[in-house]
């Protein structure tokens, strides 16, 4: 995996580029995504520096670990470089068998009372937001990233939408007060 010195965070850098391949992404679109540099993510997969605490949180959030899983995670950042080489053992038997990952279709519709969109030279990512009773920060319900172009389509399908069902509707017609009273 190369010299421990140029690669003090070899084990991490793994963990991170095994996350993106299980994902079937390339640097170019997690970059893109998470609106980082390629080189800053290629200088992190392959072991030569740890990401910031924002950027760390950016990963954890864009690869969608569970708790546990980002708390094993922010230990392997934080960790010595003694465990890195045990865990990057550990990771390399791991890389070298094949993982399925079977994601079922959840078709409940979620509802959101909020919605944040980002652009960037990649894309438009859609982040829909939901406000829980007790919660300070929304909590976000669904992320949708795709083409600019295909947002673009997206608007024109809701704006076309919701004018034909305006058209459609039937209009409420309130009765005029008896002049007898």
């Amino acid at each position: 995996m190369g010299n421990q010195n140029d690669q003090p965070y070899s084990a991490f850098g793994a963990r991170i580029k095994f996350l993106r391949e299980q994902w079937q992404q390339s640097v170019d679109e997690v970059s893109g995504t998470l609106e980082i540099d390629q080189s800053a993510l290629h200088s992190i997969e392959s072991g030569k520096q740890l990401p910031s605490a924002e950027m760390l949180d950016m990963l954890i959030s864009h690869f969608l670990l569970t708790e546990d899983q980002a708390d094993d995670l922010r230990e392997l950042a934080e960790g010595s470089q003694d465990t890195a080489d045990v865990v990057s053992s550990v990771l390399e038997d791991i890389i070298n068998k094949q993982v399925v990952m079977y994601m079922p279709v959840d078709n409940r519709v979620v509802y959101s009372d909020s919605m944040q969109a980002n652009v960037n030279d990649h894309g438009v990512i859609l982040q829909f937001l939901q406000q829980a009773p007790g919660m300070q920060q929304p909590a976000v319900v669904s992320r949708i990233g795709m083409s600019r172009e295909h947002a673009q389509s997206m608007i024109n399908v809701l704006t076309q939408t919701l004018k034909a069902h305006e058209e459609n509707k039937p209009q409420k017609r309130l009765q005029a007060p008896d002049s007898d009273k």
